[in-house]
């Protein structure tokens, strides 16, 4: 497998692990910007781009701490149960 394919590969079981469709939508915008990479230069997005995409990956990265701080409470419980 090439380097390329193994991020390929990456890329994909991520994609295929997450469940939250907002997470999801903003993924699938920026594929689709840098889809033609010899087209696309990262002066093409806006400011109010940028913005709501870093704004989303905030968000998603607070929702994803809070579901790891949930299984760590709920293992804690399930441990102190037993």
């Amino acid at each position: 497998m090439t380097n390329m394919e193994i991020i390929k590969q990456k890329i994909i079981n991520l994609v295929m692990a997450m469940d939250n469709e907002q997470a999801l939508e903003v993924l699938h915008d920026v594929m689709q910007k840098f889809g033609n990479p010899s087209s696309v230069v990262e002066d093409e997005l806006t400011d109010e781009e940028w913005s709501e995409i870093e704004n989303d990956m905030k968000e998603i990265e607070e929702e994803e701490i809070n579901k790891q701080e949930e299984v760590i409470d709920h293992l804690k419980q399930w441990k102190n149960g037993k």
